[in-house]
């Protein structure tokens, strides 16, 4: 098989193909995808995705909850609130004043990560990079089966397109 390298441009390499690649070499680190000025991440653990994050607002949990149809627009707003005057995390804060179930809150980041990783497939061209480590210990590990993912992701877009 085929080594690929650990940065380049997504037009010589596909996503699935990288993300296959770092399962096979059981890395744990981040995969940092640039274009375009959108900048998004693959956090990694022994090769499978455990988070994903973007700079998109679109892309925030509380955003794609709100588009879920999980909270209302006012909870966001009111829970994004309580973010800046306490520094707590937006899905312990809408956990602990129930508009949330622990439950909806662990479907709503494993969603997220989905989507952002579903964006990702759809580019064409952009720079990525794969660095060991370089985590915080503060992001919830979510344990997706990257194989199953990439499955879910690429028949969801044959659906679109």
């Amino acid at each position: 098989m085929e080594e690929i390298p650990l940065s380049g441009n997504i037009r010589d390499y596909s996503l699935p193909q990288i993300l296959e690649s770092l399962q096979r070499l059981k890395k744990t680190g981040i995969l940092k995808v640039k274009a375009s000025g959108v900048e998004k991440a693959v956090y990694l653990k022994d090769g499978q995705i455990v988070f994903a994050s973007s700079n998109l607002i679109e892309d925030r949990l509380g955003d794609m909850l709100v588009r879920a149809g999980k909270i209302t627009p006012q909870q966001l707003t009111t829970a994004g609130k309580i973010l800046k005057e306490t520094g707590k995390k937006l899905g312990a804060i809408m956990v602990d004043a129930s508009y949330i179930t622990p439950k909806q809150l662990f479907w709503g980041l494993k969603f997220q990560v989905k989507e952002i990783i579903f964006t990702l497939f759809l580019l064409d061209e952009g720079d990525y990079k794969y660095t060991d480590g370089g985590y915080s210990n503060d992001i919830i590990v979510l344990h997706l089966d990257t194989a199953e993912l990439i499955t879910e992701i690429i028949q969801k877009m044959e659906k679109v397109g």
